[in-house]
Order: C-alpha cells, then structure tokens, then sequence
C-alpha cells in the first residue's frame, strides 16, 4: 500500500467513525437522556453516554487529522484542503460542546445546535475525499 492510499484510508475510517458516533449521540443517545426522567437523570446518562464515547472520538479525530494533513502533503488536493479544514472546524465544535456541557448555565440550544453540526461537518469531511 502506498502512502497515499494509507492516508486516505485512515482520514476516511476516522471520518466515518466520528461521523456515526457523533450522530448515533445527538440522535439516539440525547433521546435516550431526554426519556430517563427527570434533569438529573438526563444530565447523568448523557454524560455517562458522551463520556464513554470520548476516547474513541478523540483516536477518530486524530485518524481523521493524521490522514487528511497525509493527503494534504502527498497529494495537494483542493479537497484535500477542504477535508483539512472541515475538520479542524468539527474538531472545534466537539470541544466546544464538550467544554458548554461540563457547565450548568450552558444554554442547551447552543449545545444542540452545536452538536448536530458535527455530523454535517463530517459528512463534508468524506464527501471533500470523494473521487471525481
């Protein structure tokens, strides 16, 4: 396997783990929270949920980083540069939700908002490597 072709693998699983895992959480595991009952019940099954998927958000990440920049540097695609900068921007707002979750006063729509970005980041992130 060429270096190209490592690199793009290891940007596309990355991607494609992100991708699902940060949606799989906005969409089933939020609801999941939102039906345990009470706040506290819903602040503690989201956090265990969202705590338990970080390690594997963080190694996605930076699969997703590590191949994109490979690319970036083998390659100087124009897409290449897009998925770079995707996802620098989705790994932003993961650690922005990740930062306004950890307060009490956060405003939950920011939150959401936030949240549902990251997938659509992601998707732009795959689609940016997509063969023409």
């Amino acid at each position: 396997m060429d270096r190209a072709t490592a690199f793009r693998a290891l940007r596309d699983v990355g991607a494609a783990a992100w991708f699902g895992g940060s949606l799989m959480g906005v969409s089933g595991l939020n609801a999941a929270a939102d039906a345990a009952g009470g706040p506290a019940d819903r602040q503690r099954v989201a956090t265990a949920g969202w705590s338990t998927w970080t390690p594997i958000a963080r190694a996605a990440l930076a699969a997703t980083l590590t191949g994109g920049l490979g690319q970036l540097a083998t390659r100087r695609a124009t897409g290449d540069a897009v998925g770079v900068g995707l996802t620098v921007a989705a790994a932003g707002l993961t650690v922005g939700t990740a930062v306004l979750g950890a307060r009490d006063d956060a405003p939950k729509d920011a939150i959401r908002a936030a949240e549902w970005a990251v997938p659509a980041l992601l998707a732009g992130v795959i689609l940016s490597g997509a063969r023409r």
